[in-house]
């Protein structure tokens, strides 16, 4: 058997000598990583950084050396370098300046490893204070600096004139010799916080009153007081405040601590008796109710828990659409489940919501849809329920009339009265049904704006009018109050002219959000693909006028991108955060995925494999599913150009028949 074997191995032997097979690759480990000697900074304060150098070296090839920094057993800071030779490697690690957190002793965790994956692990103290600054700086929106001297530790303070609402930011003196600050903003998911980059909502009452901010707590005042029913209401964001409540039928709402007089009212929720005295007029329940002192209006939605908004088994149903309705004005952005709107339930089973048409909900453009819930989910389709309103269509999908299922249109030919006032009343007390009609009127007298001498059609808040305009051509708007401080669409105006390329335009002004864009339709109105000029980008991440109304997906009405030249398109807006409503804010700093489409709705697309030309690699990249993403975070308030170049490219219809196109993005 022995000698059989010595055969056999012998043989085999020889056989790997002629023949071209592959040996099993061989993995070679090890029990023993590299020796480190580290030296580090045993204190440091919250803010600043943490430096550290590591010498290594090792019989066997270094591979990694990875450096953490932990608060008890969280990482809050780490980074990764690539060893190839022995040798010292420094590095630091920034500490973040987190509320809530006392001086403590946190962990520095270094560890080497080779190429025969041995590892080498020692953890380190490091003593972290937060800084006790004498004084912080407190910067109102208006560029006004004041002084605020420490009062005790972590407390500062500051009297003076401040307006009743005052806006503002935040800043430390340098934390350490590099010139690092930390600038305290505000948002509505983290309030005050120096993560966030909004203004600070500051509200005072009296000529003169005092700012404090706390540095461990991030306590801030002062806010507004306001309670519903003796209840508090916690502010959600700038001017938002918002309280749960149980509600009974017939029985009172009364809102204190602030001026209530000739606020917008919902019809379906409340009547008024008295400024901030109302009777509630829908079924008794647990409602969430958002006082809005920018819009002067409660939204009232029904809660299932203090936490979770109602859905159909507890009576609640939703409304959800395109940007033609909303409350107390029409939303400048669509299918958002944020901003589903809850009906009424009036009887048992039976819920109402109503709109004053031209402010609430649109005159000629309608498409929304019925939901169980507020969000995805379940939904009436247009299976599950009909309409007896000859004003009305409910869709029933690409086998019935061609509209999405269960979404509501207006039938053709129908435009709703400017100012009248509209209810959709869904009955469930049966088979389901959608009533729709109109129970009122008021009064409305549209002004007289114009543009380039065509005179603008609409309103309240948004007026449009179809302008043949010129590339280069001078550009005007007249009887619109305030117009210098409106944002213009850069990419189809710049200097007072004409920027986009000559055509007729579908001009928007909204007075609300203060801004002027414009829209390129073909002769019949319709909107052109990309063979007539039309180039639209949706995604998340990307916004038509400000952050806070992003694009999204909803398949026609995407925004739509100016043609500045034969076959090339651009985009221009600022970098910002996600709850950033700057206007002109329309790229994320830290997130997109976003793509362009040959017409106005589904159909022809971009495609894995455009060019992504000269310094936009470091900035962005295109997925397996053509979707554009960053590669890196943008930076915050700066301006950035999206450019989509179709020069090289055949075209036909809406689509490519040959090459690719090119896409630019650059920092201005």
């Amino acid at each position: 058997m022995k000698k059989a074997l010595t055969i056999l191995l012998a043989v085999a032997s020889t056989f790997a000598v002629f023949s071209c097979r592959e040996s099993e690759p061989e993995f070679k480990t090890t029990d023993k990583g590299p020796s480190q000697n580290v030296t580090y900074d045993a204190s440091a304060l919250m803010g600043s950084e943490v430096g550290f150098s590591v010498n290594l070296s090792d019989e066997i090839a270094l591979s990694t050396l990875k450096v953490k920094l932990l608060f008890d057993e969280t990482v809050v800071a780490d980074t990764t370098i690539r060893t190839k030779t022995n040798g010292t490697y420094d590095g630091f690690l920034r500490i973040p300046f987190y509320k809530d957190i006392p001086n403590g002793t946190a962990t520095l965790r270094v560890t080497s490893q080779n190429i025969q994956f041995g590892i080498t692990e020692q953890e380190y103290p490091v003593e972290v204070s937060r800084p006790d600054f004498e004084y912080l700086t407190l910067v109102a929106e208006n560029g006004n600096t004041y002084r605020m001297d420490r009062v005790s530790r972590y407390n500062y303070a500051v009297t003076d004139a401040f307006p009743g609402e005052l806006n503002a930011k935040i800043v430390t003196p340098d934390v350490d010799a590099k010139g690092r600050a930390i600038t305290f903003g505000f948002s509505a998911a983290a309030g005050i916080s120096n993560e966030a980059t909004g203004y600070i909502p500051f509200t005072g009452i009296g000529s003169t009153y005092e700012v404090s901010f706390n540095t461990l707590t991030f306590v801030g005042a002062p806010f507004i007081e306001l309670t519903l029913n003796g209840v508090s209401a916690n502010m959600s964001a700038k001017n938002r405040y918002v309280a749960v409540v149980n509600l009974t039928k017939g029985g009172t709402l009364v809102a204190d601590g602030a001026d209530f007089s000739g606020w917008n009212i919902d019809p379906d929720f409340l009547e008024e008796t008295s400024a901030g005295n109302y009777k509630f007029l829908a079924a008794s329940g647990l409602y969430k109710v958002t006082i809005q002192l920018d819009n002067q209006y409660f939204l009232i939605e029904r809660m299932a828990t203090e936490n979770e908004y109602a859905n159909i088994d507890g009576h609640a149903i939703w409304m959800i659409g395109a940007n033609c309705y909303g409350k107390p004005l029409i939303f400048s952005a669509g299918w958002n489940t944020d901003l589903g709107l809850c009906f009424a339930e009036v009887e048992d089973n039976i819920y109402q919501i109503t709109f004053e048409a031209g402010f609430q909900l649109s005159t000629t453009d309608m498409n929304v849809k019925l939901f169980h819930q507020k969000g995805w989910g379940g939904e009436f389709g247009g299976a599950d329920i009909t309409t007896d309103s000859d004003m009305l269509i409910i869709g029933t999908g690409p086998d019935g009339n061609g509209k999405d299922s269960g979404n509501i249109f207006l039938a053709d030919g129908v435009t709703l009265d400017m100012a009248g006032l509209y209810r959709f009343t869904v009955d469930l007390t049966g088979t389901p049904v959608l009533h729709f009609a109109k129970v009122g009127q008021n009064e409305y007298t549209p002004p007289a704006i114009s543009f380039n001498g065509v005179d603008l059609e609409g309103g309240p808040n948004v007026f449009t009018a179809v302008v043949p305009l010129s590339q280069g051509v001078n550009v005007n708007v007249s009887n619109l109050d305030g117009v210098a401080s409106y944002w213009w669409d850069p990419d189809f105006f710049a200097g007072g002219k004409f920027a986009a390329v000559s055509g007729d335009y579908k001009i928007s002004v909204n007075t609300t959000d203060k801004t002027i864009g414009a829209r390129r339709v073909n002769s019949d109105g319709s909107a052109p693909n990309l063979e007539q000029g039309g180039l639209y980008i949706q995604g998340w991440g990307v916004a038509s006028y400000h952050m806070t109304g992003q694009v999204g997906w909803p398949g026609a009405g995407g925004y739509q991108m100016a043609q500045v030249s034969e076959g090339v398109y651009q985009m221009t807006g600022l970098a910002v955060a996600e709850t950033d409503d700057t206007p002109g804010g329309r790229f994320r700093t830290d997130y997109i995925s976003a793509k362009w489409f040959f017409q106005d709705g589904w159909g022809g697309e971009a495609t894995p494999g455009c060019e992504i030309s000269g310094n936009a690699a470091a900035l962005v990249t295109q997925g397996s599913d053509g979707n554009l993403g960053l590669a890196s975070n943008l930076e915050n308030g700066a301006t950035y150009r999206l450019t989509i170049d179709f020069t090289g490219c055949t075209l036909s219809g809406a689509s490519i028949a040959t090459g690719a196109e090119k896409v630019i993005f650059e920092k201005l």
